[in-house]
């Protein structure tokens, strides 16, 4: 399945051209799956990329965690900080 932002630009690339917007459709799907499946093998092998991805979402987790906790006035945290949140 293929996101609808990418629907949208290959039917806006078309330009009112049926056949084209199907064969772009149909190139977007499997090149989607081909390379969903190549990337999912290659974290599998190299379980690493994984981890440093899974710091990423919780270092911006915790920003929008804390962030929303300064934003209700819960917490109060350094005016030098701020920006990070």
């Amino acid at each position: 399945m293929i996101s609808f932002d990418n629907v949208i630009g290959v039917v806006a690339a078309a330009k009112g051209y049926f056949g084209f917007m199907i064969f772009g459709l149909m190139l977007s799907v499997v090149l989607t799956g081909a390379l969903a499946t190549y990337m999912a093998n290659y974290i599998q092998r190299h379980i690493w990329i994984a981890y440093i991805g899974l710091v990423f979402i919780l270092i911006v987790g915790l920003q929008l965690v804390i962030g929303g906790l300064v934003d209700l006035e819960i917490l109060n945290i350094n005016e030098e900080f701020k920006k990070y949140f």
